[in-house]
């Protein structure tokens, strides 16, 4: 992990009342505002080309957020130097993760520079990384005062007064300090270990910081205890006990049946179709032919069936008897197969809180892992921001001889995804450690936080702000 600490210093000094730094190391820079709190700061992390050439048209087609700074010093191409910076969002980080974010963005930004080398060769620009420009040209980008204000693309809208518990993500207390943490350190965690109550508190906690991070949280639940995330806490006094400034309260819960969104049945494989429905070794043969990843339903299947030929081996009554079975199971399932359409889950009627969208499920539905995949399958596809995808008691689903590793993958795949998961012991996935936190439960609100490159956090969690069937310690009991 990179160390800030070796950095070099452009400007630091106030920006308003508050302290204000860039940092840079060959062609990164960092900008950070610190908050009144002194723990936390408004961060933002750019990547900066000399670009050369009609670079105006190329910046308005990016889908980033980018940049374009122009110095022109005398007459002629030569004495006019343009500077392409790729940004990322402003985000709300606490000092202590500093370091790990902008780890992480710097790989961010690489991918997006990736993207972009690919369809600069259409455009008549040239792009070259400011370690690698002319000295010349680097010298005027330091000694232009223009470039930090650049740098200094804070929102118009930010408020330096603000400094409510939203600023930071209280995740309990240790020694009565409270502890914190970032949205980046959330976005792919596990929990573990103590007993059922206390996992289902522990995700809630974690769940909460999304919603209060107005972020959406898609939770498929075979547990039906989710539902409490609607309902205050009703011990108001523990609030205050771990500084939380804010009154118990219940957030936007929207109740969503599975059967609202459909699969199409090719998503499943036709390994697990086999397995699932126990077909004969004659009718595993005649689905191999027709058995496609296109199929929509199971009367697209019947067709299929309906249209092969009948043959020696394949005879009349060997025919009926596989359309008898799918007329079965399309009288089972007439409400799980078809398009997929997660256009209910992005509606969001709350603008400055985030809203869960909660399915009941049965762990023990056959199609339950394919429903999972699919939908990952498509919200890779749709999501614009960060969503929280929670899956309860969920090792079952990981565990799928045909398509656990595959989910996995496809989460892995995209960063806007993140994931939260439950089970009693990390050996319950037998693919091994899935997420990249894990939250291991001791009794009632005392844990350990393992993250990664970093020791063990043993502390007392917060209590939630919604409804929870735990106990909370609220003396330090922590000797490590």
């Amino acid at each position: 992990m990179i160390s800030l600490n070796t950095w070099n210093t452009l400007y630091e000094g106030k920006y308003g009342s508050s302290e204000y730094t860039i940092l840079y190391l060959d062609d990164i820079f960092v900008s950070f505002l610190k908050l009144r709190d002194q723990s936390s700061a408004l961060v933002q992390v750019y990547k900066v080309f000399l670009a050369q050439g009609d670079v105006e048209i190329f910046n308005s087609t990016l889908p980033y957020p980018s940049i374009l700074y122009e110095k022109h010093f005398n007459i002629g191409e030569n004495n006019t130097f343009k500077y392409l910076f790729l940004n990322t969002e402003t985000e709300y980080v606490e000092l202590n993760t500093l370091s790990f974010y902008v780890d992480n963005k710097m790989q961010e930004l690489n991918k997006r520079v990736s993207s972009v080398i690919s369809i600069v060769k259409s455009y008549n620009i040239k792009l070259t990384s400011l370690k690698l420009a002319s000295e010349d040209s680097r010298n005027y980008f330091f000694a232009d005062p223009g470039v930090i204000k650049v740098l200094t693309n804070l929102p118009s809208s930010l408020d330096f007064s603000r400094t409510t518990s939203l600023d930071k993500l209280v995740m309990g207390k240790k020694n009565d300090i409270l502890v914190t943490t970032s949205m980046d350190l959330q976005k792919s965690v596990t929990i573990i270990g103590g007993n059922f109550d206390e996992r289902i508190y522990a995700l809630k906690l974690v769940c909460e910081n999304y919603l209060l991070s107005s972020k959406t949280v898609i939770i498929l639940d075979p547990t039906k205890t989710f539902l409490t995330l609607a309902y205050p806490q009703s011990d108001i006094k523990v609030l205050s006990d771990y500084e939380l400034r804010m009154d118990p309260f219940g957030f936007p819960v929207k109740q969503i049946e599975t059967s609202e969104i459909k699969i199409p049945l090719g998503s499943i494989p036709l390994n697990a179709f086999i397995n699932l429905f126990k077909l004969s070794p004659l009718e595993q043969k005649i689905l191999a032919k027709i058995f496609t990843s296109n199929l929509v339903t199971i009367d697209d299947l019947r067709r299929k069936v309906i249209a092969q030929d009948i043959d020696e081996e394949f005879s009349d009554f060997e025919k009926q008897r596989l359309l008898s079975k799918l007329i079965l199971l399309d009288k089972r399932y007439e409400n799980r197969f078809g398009e997929t359409n997660l256009s209910i889950l992005f509606e969001q009627r709350y603008k400055h809180i985030g809203s869960v969208k909660l399915f009941s499920v049965d762990a023990n539905d056959p199609i339950y892992p394919y429903f999972v995949s699919q939908i990952i399958n498509d919200l890779s596809l749709l999501v614009k921001d960060d969503i929280l995808l929670v899956l309860p008691e969920s090792s079952e689903i990981f565990n799928n001889l045909f398509i656990g590793r595959d989910i996995m993958d496809k989460i892995r795949a995209n960063p806007r995804i993140c994931i939260l998961l439950s089970s009693k012991n990390s050996g319950d996935f037998v693919n091994g450690k899935l997420t990249d936190v894990t939250i291991t439960m001791i009794t009632d609100n005392d844990a350990v936080i393992r993250y990664p490159n970093r020791d063990p956090l043993r502390l007392l969690l917060r209590p939630t702000f919604t409804s929870s069937n735990v106990s909370y310690k609220k003396i330090e009991s922590i000797i490590s």
